[in-house]
């Protein structure tokens, strides 16, 4: 009797481990689900682009855990996909914060290219009367680059700073310019230098005859 019942346990020791075994030889599916949507989720905020070094630390883990997956090692794999979508939670945030710093940077920009564009503008006013046709044609063609490129960054803003800083270098490269432009034409006109006049020959008084 006490045999039989020694035998039962042994035998359901056995069946226990081979339980949890099996349990640990499952393919961590759920895992791998949550870091997907979590990989997904830190593409979508632009994380390759805002927090660069983040998301390579997590493409270099993805890769671990897939070859992992491959080559049946579930257990391995199931730490892999964990360590995936924390670094992809990670990289999302990094990336939310950097965008929010730089919308902050491209806000302030704006106002003081604005605030420079509108003083220029009023100084071209009042110096329209000496620019030529071709002059007031750059002038045009110079305030829609302005306000076309200020109303893209602003539009950018919130969604892709990284673009917005562009527009702006190309705003305040063109009133770089043309507050030299102006400044060139408000100059006051210099003289013009005068030839030296030519010195006289000094006259020879004429000799008398005695």
């Amino acid at each position: 009797m006490r045999m039989c019942c020694s035998a039962r346990l042994t035998l359901l020791a056995v069946l226990a481990t081979g339980l949890v075994a099996a349990g640990c030889a499952s393919p961590p599916d759920a895992e791998k689900k949550a870091a997907d949507t979590a990989v997904a989720a830190a593409q979508a905020a632009g994380a390759e682009k805002y927090a660069a070094q983040q998301f390579a630390a997590l493409q270099v883990a993805v890769k671990t855990a897939e070859a992992q997956m491959t080559a049946k090692s579930y257990k391995e794999a199931k730490e892999g996909y964990e360590t995936v979508k924390r670094l992809a939670d990670e990289a999302l945030q990094a990336a939310a914060a950097s965008k929010a710093a730089m919308k902050t940077q491209v806000e302030t920009q704006v106002a003081a290219l604005e605030k420079t564009w509108q003083e220029l503008e009023q100084k071209a006013q009042a110096a329209a009367k000496k620019l030529k046709p071709d002059q007031k044609q750059a002038w045009d063609v110079a305030t829609t680059t302005v306000k076309d490129a200020l109303q893209a960054a602003k539009d950018a803003a919130a969604t892709d700073p990284a673009v917005a800083l562009d527009k702006l270098r190309t705003a305040a490269e063109t009133i770089e310019k043309k507050t030299a432009d102006l400044a060139a034409l408000t100059l006051p006109a210099k003289p013009s230098a005068k030839a030296p006049a030519t010195p006289k020959k000094p006259t020879t008084p004429a000799k008398t005859t005695p």
